[in-house]
């Protein structure tokens, strides 16, 4: 890791005594391909559980995973690999600026973390190829859209959300290495799609309250009618991106990621799925749906405030009353 650290430090130096872009490959290169050929090399004191029918599947894939001290330089060199290909491609002379040539760059580097993830058995090898296939795809998709709306983002996170979480179904069904990691990166994906409209209204409010601050105030009487309120600046400059079914959707995915990340004991899953309802709560609690709308925040119980208490009581409820009707 220090030796990563080295490279990347040396690597922001710039181009000292007259350093060609030859010399900075070599300064990353060099650390990741020594790294990724230790964390890859043949694989040696792990301890093999039996795969008898008293283990279960959780437990035989823990018991094969590779050596912390492996997974670290895997990590390393993963993390090294996308600068190394950078500083290749500036070397021959590519454009490293076109979306098409960052896709690729991504789409390899999934390709390394996936071999790293099977050869050496290393986890978070699967969670990095998930994360690297999912820029690479967006990055090729905006290319192929021309400059996609946030909402077009939005339905490519969803898409590959289901398929990372296709794929990881099909590895823990094999107690595959990485299933739950790169189920982890899908349930990334699919929270991305639900909070979009949080960050996009977000930004755009700042702007909008920096803008519409510096002017008159005739320029701007929405901003004069909302002052005191927090975010009262999200206006309608948002385009409504934030809508009550997102806000549903971002509700049911992160409570069925914590859900199944309970189930099969994927810790990754339960903090996306936290992190997913941290960002409903802002939302709701927030009101960016209205604000983004250019409505003003309401004080009624009615709605999302009547409905969680509901629900929550309802599944607190649940249990109780059937285990009366059973007894």
């Amino acid at each position: 890791m220090v030796l990563a650290l080295g490279a990347v430090v040396l690597l922001t130096r710039g181009e000292p005594n007259g350093w060609g872009h030859l010399v900075r490959l070599l300064i990353v290169l060099v650390p990741a391909a020594v790294l990724y050929m230790l964390a890859v090399g043949r694989l040696g004191g792990v301890d093999h559980l039996r795969t008898s029918d008293s283990v279960s599947g959780a437990e035989r894939v823990r018991g094969r995973a590779a050596e912390p001290w492996r997974s670290v330089l895997a990590v390393s060199a993963i993390l090294l690999g996308p600068l190394a290909m950078l500083e290749f491609l500036r070397w021959v002379g590519v454009d490293t600026g076109r979306p098409l040539v960052v896709a690729a760059i991504f789409a390899v580097t999934a390709l390394i973390a996936g071999n790293a993830a099977f050869a050496a058995r290393v986890a978070y090898g699967a969670l990095l190829a998930g994360l690297s296939a999912l820029v690479a795809w967006l990055v090729l998709w905006g290319e192929i859209l021309d400059h996609p709306s946030p909402n077009a983002y939005r339905w490519l996170l969803v898409v590959a959300a289901a398929l990372l979480l296709l794929i990881a179904a099909a590895l823990a069904a094999r107690d595959a290495i990485g299933a739950g990691e790169l189920a982890t990166a899908g349930g990334i994906a699919a929270i991305g799609a639900g909070i979009i409209g949080i960050l996009v209204g977000t930004v755009l409010g700042i702007i909008d309250t920096v803008s519409g601050g510096s002017g008159s105030s005739e320029d701007a009487p929405l901003h004069v009618s909302q002052q005191g309120h927090g975010l009262g600046s999200l206006t309608s400059s948002a385009s409504g991106l934030q809508d009550f079914g997102w806000d549903l959707y971002l509700l049911l995915v992160s409570l069925a990621l914590i859900w199944i990340g309970s189930r099969v004991r994927a810790r990754g899953l339960g903090y996306v799925g936290g992190a997913g309802l941290l960002a409903f709560l802002l939302s709701v609690g927030a009101q960016l749906t209205r604000l983004e709308s250019g409505a003003m925040p309401s004080s009624s119980v009615v709605g999302w405030p009547l409905a969680l208490v509901t629900l929550g009581l309802a599944g607190l409820m649940a249990p109780v009353l059937l285990r009366r009707r059973e007894s």
